[in-house]
């Protein structure tokens, strides 16, 4: 009967078409790419009627971590929860003294990449960003390094375009004594170092799984890491800080992963099950067995997808090129390749129109556009009420606040919409007389 089930599935889900209409259908700038592999992989885990994390989750961690250049991961609930536990662990691993640590980190970023500094204690150290390639400006973040309060650095790699000066910041901020973090959530597959993929270069990569990103498992994330023992703090802090870190059928062992279950680990002569023994101030992030079922699924398909990227951000750019006088156009440094997010797009300060106006014209005919996400942090309400240092110009990153936006390279898109695209962007122009 279960193969009955899923053979309905997998027959209805192919008979789901969706024809692009110019002009009618909306132009996502990025979206899921699934089929009836991930469908019937996640509904046969349904039906087998396991919930909590198992025997997919664990395959699902081991291979992720080997796409990040790791050992190690724990599959989290959110991209964002991965960046905070992945915080969490270095804290307890780096920080032994009380005082007020400093991480450097981009000002232009995602929220989630720099609320967890300071959630957790730590001072955030803001670096400028280089305009196209969105990397850190290397010359702040190397004067940074100076602060013998600084313990960390830990940025995102924007849009799928790798920071090139990973391996680099790495190897300084060991010197030190610290860690990198390396939000890896709109990367997956970029590479950096002429061939290595991005994740290697550091104490901990992050992922998101969210539909918006290169794989995904609906909402999802993934924390990696070189060293098992620093995976067994993160599961610990995963799961509501419990000093047992079994999982998928030794869950269900009377002995455990570490042949003592039951003993004395109270230290007060009664004997306790270990799984309901707390070392830390956890959290629940956890997510289900069946969102790792649909990325074992999306896992196959990864190499075809981040191909359709770069064929995808080619045929853009290579358009995009006419228009370089009021545009500036993303692009990666060598040794690097991407594993394009998405096009960002940054008007120039002499270009006669606005952000506003092309974004405008775009949303009316149907594509859509997103802002480079926060832009600068620091132009925000929640961030202003925080007294931080704030010794570096953080001039670009303000301009991607009002001057940049993204539009779509995901695998969603083909010769069909982008044909479409073009004549929007060519229609832009000509209604302001503009080549």
């Amino acid at each position: 009967m279960k193969d009955k089930i899923l053979e309905l599935v997998a027959e209805f889900i192919d008979k789901q078409e969706k024809k692009f209409i110019p002009g009618e259908s909306i132009v996502q700038y990025t979206g899921p790419t699934i089929d009836k592999d991930e469908y019937t992989a996640i509904i046969g885990t349904v039906l087998d009627g396991w919930f909590g994390l198992g025997a997919q989750a664990t395959e699902f961690e081991a291979k992720v971590a080997l796409r990040l250049g790791k050992l190690h991961a724990v599959y989290v609930n959110s991209g964002s929860s991965a960046n905070l536990i992945a915080l969490e662990t270095m804290k307890e691993i780096y920080c032994k003294e009380k005082k007020t640590y400093k991480i450097i980190t981009p000002a232009a970023s995602f929220p989630t990449t720099v609320n967890p500094i300071i959630q957790l204690g730590f001072e955030p150290l803001f670096v400028d960003v280089e305009l196209g390639t969105y990397n850190m400006v290397d010359e702040q973040v190397l004067d940074a390094l100076k602060d013998d309060d600084v313990i960390g650095i830990m940025y995102a790699h924007p849009l799928g375009i790798p920071v090139a000066n990973t391996k680099k910041y790495y190897e300084l901020i060991k010197q030190k004594g610290g860690f990198l973090v390396e939000d890896c959530c709109d990367a997956l597959d970029s590479t950096y170092n002429n061939g290595d993929l991005v994740g290697k270069y550091s104490d901990a990569a992050t992922l998101s799984f969210y539909a918006a990103h290169h794989i995904t498992t609906g909402e999802g994330g993934m924390v990696a890491f070189s060293q098992r023992s620093a995976a067994n703090i993160a599961r610990s802090y995963r799961d509501w800080g419990r000093a047992c870190f079994c999982s998928g059928k030794d869950v269900l062992s009377s002995t455990g992963a570490c042949n003592k279950r039951f003993a004395d680990w109270l230290g007060t002569g009664v004997i306790t099950d270990h799984r309901y023994v707390y070392d830390r101030i956890g959290y629940n992030v956890k997510p289900l067995e069946l969102q790792a079922s649909m990325g074992l699924a999306q896992l196959k398909k990864l190499d075809a997808l981040t191909q359709k990227r770069k064929d995808n951000y080619t045929c853009l750019n290579n358009f995009m090129k006419r228009y370089e006088k009021y545009f500036i156009l993303p692009t990666t440094v060598e040794g690097t390749t991407a594993s394009w997010f998405s096009y960002p797009i940054t008007i120039k300060d002499e270009a006669p129109f606005k952000r506003a106006d092309i974004v405008e014209f775009l949303e009316e005919n149907k594509i859509q556009t997103r802002n480079f996400f926060a832009g600068n942090l620091l132009d925000h309400p929640a961030y202003k009420q925080f007294d931080f240092d704030l010794r570096y110009p953080l001039d670009n990153a303000s301009k991607i606040t009002n001057q940049t936006f993204m539009i779509g390279v995901w695998p969603g898109l083909n010769e069909e919409i982008y044909q479409y695209v073009f004549k929007v962007f060519e229609d832009f122009f000509a209604t302001r007389g503009l080549k």
